[in-house]
């Protein structure tokens, strides 16, 4: 495997320095093109696998290193000169505001409008909103550009064609949603939601990730519809392929960020203050948005018994919701939706679902100059084996539903 090492110039608030970048050769569907991983996994073997997120890493050195093969492989004429101006370039977009363009504008898209409208004054200067529906998209752009806060904050009905002018781009559009009172039942146990939606849902994204393709589309492709995670791989996939055949020159990666987890998080929190457990300060969230999800009270202890219960509430709490004769849009359109991405845009710690060696998996982090820093904590050993099989069953469930 090759490996090499530029320095290139990176600017922060303070002075402009050098930095190193570290060049490694990996699979193009390996691992996300430019990531930040702690020094001796990339003198290993540069691949970002979850086995990183097990250990106590807080000290070690992150390094900004680049999948080389990837590199090249998108940029077949590119010199090494080449890659260094696009990190440049790069980190020079990463303080501008972005124009965001949605589809869908269901429930949890107008909801999610709202969101940026009302928290985006810091980080989007325009909101591009597409419907199906004429009158929506009319509806919403009346409504919302009389929200007197953030005027700058223009929002404008656009066309199809237009959905991948901007910088980010959100997914809010579904199908095959069951009504309220109407669920599956296996065994006698309510079927997850979430997943019936599968089915329609990925033949819808999947047409939207070879338009992203076709339009050379280099900004966020963010996934809010359900189920969140396993969206994020089918948009990877269809986008990478040409007549049913990879060939990796669609989307990158890091491209594709799933929003699902955040509100699993404002659930934690919820079970958590009715419980009289201390989630808030010593727990986290990781995984799926989903049945496999994993949290913890509290990442360090070797007590799984409360962690289980917490689980237990927070993955149901969207049947109990439905129970009440409600859908649950609300708060994932805020808390999964808006407000983290928001975050995202500015820099800031949230949670999403990220490209993990194939699988997309939901974690805390945040965009750290050119590209995703995960949160590294230290974690117990009965939590390590839980994360593990959590992301194997989430590999599994894609190879289940795509054999």
């Amino acid at each position: 495997m090759s490996r090499s090492v530029l320095p290139f110039k990176t600017t922060d608030a303070i002075e402009l320095s050098k930095r190193t970048v570290y060049l490694f050769d990996a699979p193009l569907d390996a691992t996300k093109m430019i990531q930040y991983i702690p020094l001796s996994f990339l003198k290993a073997d540069g691949v970002e696998h979850l086995e990183m997120f097990l250990r106590e890493v807080d000290d070690e050195q992150m390094i900004l290193s680049v999948n080389q093969a990837l590199f090249f492989h998108k940029h077949p004429h590119a010199s090494y000169e080449t890659l260094i101006e696009y990190l440049e370039q790069m980190q020079d977009q990463t303080n501008h505001k972005k124009n965001v363009t949605l589809l869908g504008l269901g429930d949890v898209g107008s909801m999610l409008t709202i969101g940026l409208k009302l928290m985006g004054e810091t980080c989007i200067s325009s909101i591009g909103i597409y419907d199906l529906s004429e009158q929506q998209k009319k509806r919403w752009e009346m409504e919302l550009n009389q929200i007197t806060a953030n005027p700058d904050i223009k929002i404008k009905c656009i066309d199809k064609e237009a959905l991948f002018d901007g910088d980010v781009f959100i997914f809010c559009a579904s199908k095959a949603i069951p009504k309220v009172g109407t669920e599956s039942q296996v065994n006698g146990e309510p079927v997850d939601v979430r997943m019936i939606q599968f089915e329609e849902n990925s033949k819808i994204i999947s047409l939207y990730a070879k338009m992203a393709r076709e339009q050379n589309f280099k900004g966020i492709f963010a996934v809010v519809s359900d189920p969140v995670d396993l969206l994020c791989k089918t948009v990877y996939t269809a986008s990478n392929q040409l007549d049913g055949v990879y060939d990796y020159k669609g989307l990158l990666p890091e491209q594709v960020v799933g929003f699902g987890l955040g509100v699993m998080d404002g659930r934690a929190k919820y079970y958590s203050e009715q419980l009289g457990l201390t989630y808030m300060s010593t727990g986290r969230a990781f995984g799926p948005h989903g049945k496999d999800l994993v949290v913890s009270d509290d990442v360090q202890s070797t007590l799984d018994e409360k962690a289980l219960i917490l689980t237990h509430k927070v993955i149901t709490a969207n049947l109990e919701m439905r129970a009440l004769g409600y859908k649950p849009f609300i708060a994932p359109a805020l808390s999964s939706g808006a407000l983290a991405i928001v975050h995202m845009l500015n820099g800031e710690w949230h949670y999403s679902a990220q490209y993990l060696n194939g699988v997309y998996w939901g974690a805390r982090n945040r965009n750290a100059q050119m590209c995703v820093q995960y949160e590294y904590l230290k974690l117990s050993e009965n939590l390590k084996v839980r994360l593990r099989t959590s992301y194997k069953k989430l590999e599994e469930t894609w190879e289940t539903l795509t054999s």
